[in-house]
């Protein structure tokens, strides 16, 4: 079910945007989660990462992804990484997503079906918030993802 004038508001954020495989999107993941471990700093919320077009290179899905890490406290960060003192994403709709990835596409339609029924001008990409990751086979059909778009709160 599509909830209206959602909000997604973290502080302290780590950010990571750029293009990437689906691979490269993973080790980008762990690299961060090693950094976090090195600086003894700890996540105070859930990862949350946004797609912003992706583009086929040869035989390969090019991504222009965010990473958005909210961080228990304010850090220096190396150079390919930029510090979010506050990350907010208002008047949004979301959508909760339970199930295995396999089956994501589902919910991301329903959404998008949901903004063409109601008129809905998209001004955001869409965030995905890993509520509950798979850290093991077992777990891929328990996965629980929220997405997030904003949408512009005008009616025209």
């Amino acid at each position: 079910m599509v909830e209206q004038n959602k909000q997604l508001k973290m502080e302290n954020v780590l950010s990571l945007r750029k293009k990437m495989t689906q691979m490269q999107l993973q080790q980008e993941m762990t690299k961060i989660g090693e950094f976090l471990q090195q600086q003894s700093v700890k996540k105070s919320g859930y990862i949350v990462t946004a797609t912003f077009s992706v583009e086929i290179q040869g035989s390969q899905q090019l991504m222009d992804v965010e990473i958005l890490v909210p961080l228990d406290r304010k850090i220096e960060l190396p150079e390919e990484y930029t510090f979010k003192p506050v990350f907010n994403l208002v008047n949004a709709l979301s959508i909760r997503y339970e199930g295995s990835p396999v089956n994501f596409q589902s919910a991301i339609n329903q959404l998008n079906e949901y903004i063409q029924a109601n008129n809905q001008q998209v001004i955001t990409a869409t965030y995905n918030v890993m509520v509950k990751e798979a850290t093991s086979e077992d777990d891929m059909n328990d996965m629980i993802i929220d997405v997030y778009v904003g949408v512009n709160p005008s009616i025209l």
